[in-house]
């Protein structure tokens, strides 16, 4: 029995995903320290949100992919209980993003089945044009993700970094033309986009709308010069 009313009811995992791309080109303008200072802040923004929302656990999972995917973060771990430690770009990695969604989907595969859990919530964030030495394709890694039931019915965000960014991939991830795709040009863009993409996503997965859809926040407007734009 709970010592407290209503501490042991209720509580769904709401399951906060971040993939994460470390290529070698992330290496490039300081993209990678951007990304790292970006997460570091997200993370007191979502302890809030998780707060706010008694009735879902917000677990993190952070997968980072270059080569090959790696999972940074592997088992669902409470966000109050994440301590950020700095990840390092792959000098002259590829963007394997096929093989990482692969790698997403067998992990979605082992959730709880409850119909009544909550949708996933996926945030993308990604420098470059996929690549597939793996032998996987980003629309096979996209394909195996939607043919997920958790993956088609995830709360999917999508961020790019600099002129490079595959923007027509990261609206397939997506792949709901009303929800905003943001590109980052700068440091202050990629925290402040990261932290908008990051509470829009939880709010939005832990409330779902009957019917679908739900995402009305306005994201935030530019700021700063875009150096990331003009970067060879």
């Amino acid at each position: 029995m709970s010592d407290r009313l209503g501490g042991a009811l209720a509580r769904k995992p709401l399951h906060f995903i971040f993939v994460l791309d470390v290529s070698g080109s992330m290496m490039r303008g300081g993209r990678i320290q951007a990304l790292n200072n970006a997460i570091s802040e997200v993370l007191p923004h979502l302890k809030d949100e998780a707060r706010a929302n008694p009735h879902a656990e917000m677990l993190i999972r952070v997968l980072a992919f270059a080569n090959e995917p790696r999972w940074v973060i592997e088992e669902p771990t409470p966000v109050d209980q994440i301590h950020w430690e700095r990840l390092e770009a792959v000098p002259r990695g590829f963007t394997e993003l096929g093989s990482a969604l692969l790698t997403l989907t067998d992990a979605l595969s082992e959730l709880d089945d409850g119909s009544s859990a909550y949708p996933p919530a996926i945030i993308l964030v990604s420098d470059g044009r996929p690549t597939q030495s793996s032998g996987t394709t980003f629309a096979e890694g996209l394909q195996s993700l939607l043919n997920n039931r958790w993956g088609a019915t995830a709360v999917r965000l999508a961020l790019g970094v600099g002129r490079d960014a595959d923007m027509h991939s990261l609206r397939r991830f997506i792949g709901d033309e009303d929800v905003p795709l943001l590109r980052a040009d700068n440091p202050e863009q990629l925290v402040e986009y990261i932290v908008w993409a990051s509470k829009a996503a939880s709010k939005v997965a832990s409330r779902p709308v009957v019917g679908g859809g739900g995402l009305s926040a306005v994201p935030p407007s530019p700021i700063g010069d875009p150096i990331w734009s003009t970067l060879g």
